[in-house]
């Protein structure tokens, strides 16, 4: 091999020859850039509108949860209501069959 003249080329066309393979590989890592990068944005779109639309249900899901909220509260309300009434009515009717008992003691 001779040293001015390395794989048969001058000097000059070796540097032209490595500067195209520069170039072109610089060119190939720019559109390999520029396509992950609109990929990304692409991806990073579609993300941001799954997002939307999951912050859209949590809002109906809260919505959801507070009116099932206020109905167990009332239901509770309404509960307590009829069990004291229920204790009430378990009181009265303890105190007339006392009252029959002893009314029916009397007769005897």
């Amino acid at each position: 091999m001779d040293m001015h003249r390395p794989f048969g080329f001058d000097w000059g066309e070796l540097v032209s020859i490595v500067t195209l393979i520069g170039v072109v590989m610089t060119y190939v890592k720019t559109s390999i850039t520029h396509t992950a990068h609109d990929s990304n944005k692409a991806e990073f779109d579609r993300l941001g509108d799954s997002i939307a639309q999951l912050n859209r249900t949590m809002i109906k899901v809260n919505m959801a949860l507070d009116s099932l909220k206020a109905d167990r509260e009332s239901t509770n309300r309404r509960l307590n209501r009829l069990e004291a009434t229920t204790d009430k009515h378990d009181v009265q009717l303890a105190r007339i069959e006392e009252h029959v008992i002893v009314k029916g003691d009397d007769k005897r």
